[in-house]
């Protein structure tokens, strides 16, 4: 398996993956995982959708929104 560093990630992004782990139960390590996954269009381990919310999830961003249409 391969690694990545992310160099300079702002404290509310890493709170926020560590937040949407805790809600389906996963790490956070493996919540970005499957973000980063999702954003390419790969399975993921609880099914993300191509905009790396979880199914089911509602957007808060109307970018995002529009992505799901």
């Amino acid at each position: 398996m391969a690694r990545i560093t992310v160099r300079n990630l702002e404290d509310h992004v890493m709170r926020r993956l560590r937040e949407r782990g805790a809600a389906r139960g996963v790490s956070m390590e493996q919540e970005a995982r499957d973000v980063l996954a999702a954003s390419v269009g790969l399975p993921t381990t609880k099914g993300f959708d191509r905009t790396g919310l979880a199914s089911g999830e509602k957007p808060k961003d109307q970018s995002i929104a529009r992505m799901q249409e």
